[in-house]
């Protein structure tokens, strides 16, 4: 495999020389990819246009790779002339190929919004992140699924929600409901088949919702400090009048809130009310695919019991807890990393399917 400096001194050359050799050095790899093909047997490809470990196959006993790191613009040879293509988009008017892969594609939302996205098609069930609150799809969290799922061939899937990050939307609309109506379309349109879902504090509330909705698509949750109904029953009572009523009064505050600061909207207490998920007793959920519900007993923003309550509350007979004696809120070293990626593995190897079309298939 190409090293991560020998990526970039490949672009950085291939940028200053023009449009033809990074043509070349994309046959290049191109020809590196068919090389490995015909060496490891039921390969799979992988194509990141980002760059990075672009190509991946995968076989019964080795796997080759090629790279290609592409400059923040290309330039692409056309009979003499030259066309510059941004590799990354804002959120604009473009149409996207679809189902091709890459990061900051776009989606239209039915109500005309933009949905800012990154999705690599691979194996089946696609890994589907659902970032915490105030969080933007780039999180480490994030990143370290990208990774885990690259490297196994896996389909993977990321989004900012309404109001963050690169998506379009005033934050002070973002609500549970919204974020979660955003989430099955995406599923429904972009990614399509079975997924796992892997949500991180809000992100789970939003994966059990999404879980409810779209049953036969949801094969199995990963919850890493998943704070169902944390609104009404754990950060509305700690607040003190004075935050309350600025609140209502400007429609959102500032708030620290364990170790971290957040901006809670009105909007978002309000929507929550329709939310609500815990309130109902033992089995009430219906969701009765696997559960991996990670959590820290020293998290700071929501009580350690809340993942026995999630637990108690799912219909699933599938359910398994883990704690990290000594884990945050956030969950964010390298343990809590291989815990998680740990759970996605377990889910996606539980999921198997029959490909009817092959006469060898099963």
């Amino acid at each position: 495999r190409s090293s991560r400096n020998m990526r970039s001194s490949r672009s950085l050359s291939a940028a200053s020389r023009g449009s033809s050799v990074l043509v070349s050095g994309y046959a290049m790899n191109v020809a590196l990819f068919v090389a490995a093909a015909m060496v490891v047997p039921k390969s799979q490809a992988f194509f990141s246009a980002q760059g990075g470990p672009g190509l991946i196959l995968r076989g019964s006993s080795q796997v080759a790779s090629a790279s290609f790191a592409p400059p923040a613009t290309s330039r692409i040879a056309l009979g003499g002339s030259s066309r510059t293509s941004p590799l990354r988009q804002a959120a604009s008017d473009v149409t996207m190929a679809e189902n091709t892969g890459g990061r900051g594609l776009i989606e239209k939302m039915p109500d005309g919004h933009k949905i800012s996205y990154d999705f690599f098609p691979g194996a089946n069930p696609t890994v589907v992140y659902l970032p915490a609150l105030n969080q933007t799809r780039h999180g480490s969290k994030s990143f370290a699924l990208q990774v885990w799922a690259k490297r196994n061939g896996q389909g993977f899937m990321s989004a900012d929600y309404y109001g963050l990050g690169r998506s379009e939307g005033e934050y002070v609309d973002g609500t549970i409901s919204k974020w979660t109506e955003d989430t099955i379309h995406m599923l429904k349109n972009v990614v399509k088949g079975p997924v796992v879902l892997v949500g991180a504090g809000v992100g789970g509330w939003i994966a059990m919702h999404v879980a409810i909705k779209l049953p036969k698509q949801v094969k199995g949750i990963v919850g890493v400090s998943a704070d169902p109904d944390f609104t009404t029953d754990v950060v509305l009572p700690a607040l003190d009048a004075e935050t309350k009523k600025k609140i209502r009064d400007t429609g959102m505050a500032d708030i620290v809130w364990g170790l971290n600061q957040y901006t809670i909207s009105q909007k978002l207490i309000d929507d929550a009310e329709n939310m609500l998920l815990l309130q109902g007793g033992s089995k009430s959920i219906p969701i009765t695919c696997p559960v991996r519900l990670n959590q820290g007993l020293g998290d700071e923003e929501i009580p350690p019991n809340r993942a026995l309550k999630i637990s108690d509350a799912l219909q699933s007979d599938d359910v398994v807890i883990t704690y990290a004696k000594f884990g945050d809120h956030l969950l964010d070293d390298e343990e809590d990393f291989r815990r998680m990626t740990n759970d996605v593995k377990e889910l996606c190897a539980k999921f198997y399917e029959f490909d009817l079309s092959s006469p060898t298939s099963g």
